[in-house]
């Protein structure tokens, strides 16, 4: 494998900028331009997979110099073909006693060094090769990595089996990493979710996406525990001393991030799908008191394979089981046949349907087709996240997409980010910020109204199903080169504004109305005002604009093709038009602000209000949400009941329209704060503007359950 090396097209995203929706309808008034707001009412919906997976906040000024972890160079020389991980996980103690044997290719090269990511907090006891000839051998652990010495170099392209002796306590770190926990019964718990980059916390490997491997565990656990893994149970065999052994072999590559294991006193829910997804068994890993529930919310499973087997091919790891395997969480990861799934996303009322929609996309989106590195990470989330927005679709219509779309442009402040992400973090959070997520499935969105349904629809199994692509690593040039091969286009337009450009159109309208004969005659400019991008200047977007006109009982839609900073436009309609809405099936990613003719009477400007918060009463993550008339610096502080601020958090500049803000239910400090009600402040101030209405402190109460 290689080192990351970025692409021009990467190249062109190393930038830093606010990106924002506001979906706007705007009414007509004389003498001023029309403000540009929001919906009245939260979009309805939810929750949603990006507000339990997605960062918010992430500020990289704390991580500066600093990056994503890269393999080493001596790592290219090698390809792993398969691990076989053995541990006894010693609950007691939370230690693990751990073997594993590495099995590779060497690559071009001859192979004198051996190189393994692996934590130094972990013990490393020895290190033999196994093939093609045994020998112990010399290595050092240090700098989280093992460094293991062959006594002369192995020839290119020959086998070998490196195996490690190991013990320790992992740190868990990162999102996750491996976690010793207890179940609500009392009962002893061990989960792993190691993306990015936490596999080697717990076991030696070559911890690199790019580098996929066929994996087999062997578990030792206590004999009352169920241990669970990827891919399909081999073997439960009892042992001395009331362990059980679990063999779990997963015969297809995946990266090291996405082995994982899950123990706990465990009931199974079995069942069987048979659909156009294939045929499967669907089993489902649950504590003991939350198997009703369970049963409730995973029923919706057949009818999502059906869906997901129409529009993307067969379900990628045929032959093996698909299902949910519980611990103690508040998110979800899409471990391929094993999903961890958090204890409180058990609900029995199915109100984390899309969030399971969310993470079986990923089966194909992530799990088939993984990412090359973390500044790719969009090609799993953003897909993830617009197959939500089409299972919506199916259940709901063309309303229940729009309304998917409005809620993921809730919130604008999450979009200012670059979607293909920045090398230079190190903040692992950073790769997983909401805009990846958000912006990811509205590029998606945009793509599919530059194709016309029919494409886009036969782009997609075509992306899921290309032999070249499936079980490797991919990056973004690779998406594009599919969707230019169905459509038989050059996309560059397209993908490098939306990718890799650091603005997004801004529209300043104007438009007149006129009488010509027996028709109204209007001539509309439009204008991209936005920002110069820091790489390409000041160039404008190209892009399908909607213009509906209407008034009273009659509309029309007009749509115009916008690839000029300054466009104008004529045309001839059948009734005097009183109101113009930009982009009314919101399909585009944009800001706009209308100017109306000298006409009609001008509608009152929107106040600053508070929207109610939600879910309320909440466990363990609300949302704060408020709109404002124009652009604002604002302050979010959480009082409780003896009127001490237990959190407070200023935020960023973002322009007129709505807002929101997630408090996790932890203080200052990161601790949990006690069931109770709180109250929340929002202070809201605009610099700018010197009047009464620009700075107003909004209140409201929350409710947190624990």
């Amino acid at each position: 494998m290689l080192l990351f090396l970025p692409t021009p097209r990467l190249l062109n995203a190393f930038v830093y900028s606010r990106y924002a929706l506001v979906v706007v309808c705007l009414y007509l008034f004389s003498g001023a331009p029309n403000q540009v707001w929001a919906h009245d009412s939260e979009p309805e919906g939810g929750p949603f997979a990006c507000q339990l997976e997605g960062a918010r906040g992430i500020n990289p000024a704390l991580f500066p110099n600093k990056a994503m972890p890269l393999p080493d160079q001596r790592q290219e020389q090698y390809d792993v073909n398969h691990y076989n991980l053995t541990l006894q996980i010693n609950f007691d103690e939370t230690i693990l006693d751990g073997t594993v044997n590495i099995y590779f290719t060497v690559g071009e090269q001859p192979l004198e060094q051996f190189v393994l990511d692996f934590r130094d907090n972990m013990s490393t006891h020895s290190a033999d090769l196994q093939a093609p000839y045994q020998t112990s051998l010399q290595y050092t652990h240090q700098n989280d990595r093992i460094v293991v010495n062959f006594p002369e170099a192995l020839p290119p392209g020959s086998p070998g089996n490196v195996r490690i002796q190991y013990s320790g306590t992992p740190v868990a770190e990162g999102l996750f990493g491996f976690r010793f926990q207890e179940a609500p019964n009392g009962s002893p718990v061990a989960v792993t979710v190691s993306e990015p980059w936490s596999a080697r916390s717990w076991w030696p490997c070559k911890d690199e996406p790019r580098d996929k491997a066929t994996v087999t565990f062997y578990l030792i656990v206590p004999d009352n525990l169920t241990a669970v893994a990827n891919g399909n149970l081999l073997a439960d065999i009892p042992q001395v001393d009331n362990l059980r052994l679990f063999v779990w072999n997963e015969p297809l590559p995946i990266p090291t991030y996405l082995a994982s294991l899950a123990v706990a006193e465990y009931e199974e829910i079995n069942n069987s799908y048979v659909g156009p997804g294939g045929s499967f068994e669907l089993q489902h890993f649950v504590y003991p008191e939350l198997v009703e529930q369970a049963e409730a919310d995973f029923a919706i499973l057949p009818e999502m394979f059906d869906f997901a087997g129409e529009i993307l091919g067969p379900y990628p790891f045929i032959g093996q089981k698909y299902g949910m395997a519980l611990c103690n969480w508040d998110a979800a990861m899409e471990h391929p046949t094993a999903v961890t799934w958090g204890d409180v996303l058990v609900t029995g009322d199915g109100q984390f349907e899309t969030v399971i929609m969310h993470e079986l996309a990923h089966q194909w989106f992530g799990n088939m087709i993984s990412p090359e590195d973390w500044t790719q990470i969009w090609l799993n989330e953003g897909f993830a996240t617009y197959l939500e927005a089409l299972w919506a679709e199916h259940k709901e219509g063309p309303e229940g997409l729009q309304n998917f779309m409005q809620h993921h442009s809730w919130g604008v402040g999450y979009l200012q980010d670059p979607l293909v992400r920045e090398a230079n973090h190190s903040n692992p959070w950073y790769y997983f910020h909401a805009t990846v997520y958000h912006k990811g499935a509205w590029v998606l969105h945009m793509l599919r109204r530059e194709l016309g349904d029919d494409l886009f629809f036969a782009m997609l199994p075509t992306y899921s199903n290309k032999s070249e692509l499936l079980w490797k690593s991919v990056n973004s040039d690779d998406f594009q080169d599919v969707v230019e091969s169905v459509t038989q286009r050059d996309l560059d337009w397209f993908f490098n504004q939306w990718l890799y450009m650091c603005t997004h159109p801004i529209y300043d309208v104007t438009w007149n109305k006129s009488d010509q004969d027996d028709h109204h005659r209007i001539i509309l400019r439009l204008q991209q005002v936005q920002d110069p991008d820091p790489e390409f200047g000041m160039v404008p977007y190209q892009t399908k604009l909607d213009l509906q006109f209407f008034s009273g009982s009659n509309d029309t839609t007009i749509t115009v093709w916008n690839d000029q900073l300054t466009q104008d436009f004529e045309f001839l309609l059948d009734f005097e038009p009183g109101f113009l809405n930009l982009d009314p099936d919101e399909w585009l990613l944009h800001e706009a602000t209308v100017h109306a003719p000298n006409t009609a009477s001008a509608p009152s400007v929107p106040a600053i209000r508070l929207i109610s918060a939600s879910p309320n009463p909440f466990n363990p993550r609300v949302w704060l949400r408020w709109e404002t008339p124009f652009a604002s610096n604002d302050q979010v502080e959480i009082v409780n009941i003896q009127g001490k601020v237990v959190h407070r958090e200023n935020l960023n500049r973002h322009a007129a329209g709505s807002r929101e803000y997630q408090w996790d239910g932890k203080d200052h400090y990161g601790q949990d704060c006690p069931s109770g009600v709180y109250l929340y402040r929002v202070l809201i101030k605009n610099r700018e503007i010197k009047s009464s209405s620009a700075s107003t402190t909004l209140q409201g109460k929350i409710t947190l359950v624990r």
